[in-house]
């Protein structure tokens, strides 16, 4: 337990480190060892836990996809049961709102690029794993709008939306955008699940 404890609060200062580190300079020009000396921790030690700059990065994604997973299981109560698809949506542009400067200093960097398909891959896992009774429905109705197209639909028009909102550094707030997000993807959710 004492050894969990102490690999989580040495991967948390090493993930801040780089975050601090990213609203100074630009990521691609980030040096393992600059996010080492802003963690203050040694080599050796970071390599038990990351092999680079990019599988630190990538790293955020576990601790956000299990935030998502919360926001579902309270959304969940609350919505219709074909809006559970997007159940997370409010809590992903809160978390990008928080952390907002650090969305938008990788944006336009290698960063993005390595940061921007595991995003995009947790969203569809999520939308694929909370349609899967409907998908089931789908496959069996012979529905005319292939599985893999619709969680795809879903997963694109989510992330076009999150970083048209980054990048603009729209005064849009998180339940504005949010909103805007639901009402371009839900009645397609709809007639598609329903």
């Amino acid at each position: 337990m004492k050894a969990d404890r102490r690999v989580r609060r040495t991967q948390k200062l090493l993930h801040r480190a780089l975050m601090s580190l990213v609203l100074e300079k630009k990521y691609d020009s980030i040096t393992i060892q600059e996010i080492l000396n802003r963690a203050d921790i040694g080599r050796s030690t970071s390599y038990a836990h990351f092999k680079s700059k990019d599988e630190l990065l990538i790293s955020g994604i576990h601790e956000l996809c299990d935030t998502l997973d919360s926001a579902i299981q309270i959304e969940g109560s609350r919505s219709k049961p074909y809006e559970d698809v997007i159940g997370f949506s409010m809590a992903m542009f809160q978390h990008a709102s928080e952390y907002r400067e650090v969305y938008h200093a990788l944006l336009n960097t290698q960063g993005w690029t390595v940061f921007q398909q595991p995003l995009q891959e947790m969203f569809d896992e999520i939308i694929r794993r909370q349609c899967k009774a409907e998908i089931q429905r789908l496959k069996k109705a012979d529905s005319d709008v292939p599985v893999d197209l619709f969680v795809h639909y879903v997963t694109a028009g989510l992330f076009s939306v999150l970083t048209w909102w980054l990048g603009r550094r729209s005064r849009l707030t998180p339940p504005q955008i949010n909103e805007i997000f639901r009402s371009l993807v839900l009645p397609t959710i709809n007639r598609v699940l329903t």
